[in-house]
């Protein structure tokens, strides 16, 4: 994994994640949209290593929080979830682009009740999302999977995913 690409990487995912280019793929008077850090989420918990999928599964947590208005649940929620992923991979081959939108669903579903309940915990005034929110925006973020699919993949070769020291694609 190349560390300096990934924060870019995630840098830029995050800046356009909180920028008003989302709110032209929103849907409904509620503004749900996709959320391409849980896609990169759920995608590099599959295809990195384990110590390399729960760096980057807190990392991801970290840069949710820095754009939503609470801080704290999503660093939790993604790291822990993320880790759960990368260790259940080991067990559950997720090849499939059907299975991975079904993980990013699922991973999504969890995520935000889990920083729902961690918000709550902490007193929060404004809520993270209500569940038919937390629900719409992770099914509308497993939609968009099949179609930005071949953009996760040629980014995940650039920061070095799949590709051994000596540059040869190992084919993951």
């Amino acid at each position: 994994m190349r560390w300096l690409r990934f924060s870019l990487l995630v840098l830029f995912v995050a800046v356009l994640q909180a920028s008003m280019a989302m709110n032209v793929v929103a849907i409904t008077q509620m503004r749900i949209s996709p959320d391409l850090l849980l896609i990169l989420l759920v995608y590099l918990a599959i295809k990195c290593d384990s110590y390399d999928a729960i760096i980057t599964s807190f990392a991801l947590g970290l840069a949710v929080d820095i754009i939503s208005p609470s801080m704290g649940p999503y660093f939790l929620s993604f790291g822990i979830i993320g880790t759960g992923l990368a260790h259940v991979r080991k067990i559950i081959l997720l090849k499939r682009t059907q299975q991975q939108a079904a993980t990013i669903f699922i991973v999504g579903v969890i995520a935000g009740c889990v920083a729902k309940i961690l918000a709550g915990l902490t007193g929060t005034t404004s809520p993270v999302n209500s569940v038919f929110a937390i629900f719409a925006a992770s099914a509308y973020s497993a939609i968009v999977y099949f179609l930005i699919k071949w953009f996760v993949d040629a980014a995940a070769r650039w920061m070095g995913i799949g590709v051994h020291r000596f540059g040869v694609h190992s084919g993951t």
